[in-house]
């Protein structure tokens, strides 16, 4: 596949222009500058950090009537690999999103047994 210009990656691959200039200028994606000083990228390297955008073939509506009922073990083939990874990213992503929550709780719960009850009369400053 010929390498992209930085226009035709963000067209092909989910990054904004800036994020993509970003990375190439902390050298986090290798590219190579032609003689009039354009970046040319390898699929490649982007594949590596980015996730492909949907086009509009694999974006098909269907009826609830054509869509199919297969469990989900009886998938085969190459998209069946991508959703499956895609699922253990996704059930990653939500363990990590319930331990933060958890993490969270329990600081506020300390942090509520730090302040004084609400019926608390309030501190006087000074004795008379």
């Amino acid at each position: 596949m010929p390498k992209l210009s930085p226009r035709d990656a963000v067209k092909v691959y989910q990054v904004s222009r800036a994020t993509l200039t970003k990375a190439l200028s902390d050298g986090k994606i290798s590219a190579e500058k032609t003689g009039d000083g354009h970046w040319q990228i390898e699929p490649a390297e982007l594949a590596r950090l980015y996730q492909p955008r949907a086009t509009q073939k694999a974006v098909s509506r269907a009826s609830p009537g054509q869509v199919s009922r297969d469990e989900p073990g009886q998938r085969t083939g190459p998209d069946a690999a991508d959703m499956a990874s895609r699922l253990a990213r996704a059930e990653a992503a939500l363990d990590a999103e319930r331990d933060k929550t958890a993490l969270l709780q329990r600081h506020l719960d300390d942090l509520r047994r730090l302040l004084p009850p609400p019926d608390a009369k309030p501190r006087r400053w000074w004795p008379w």
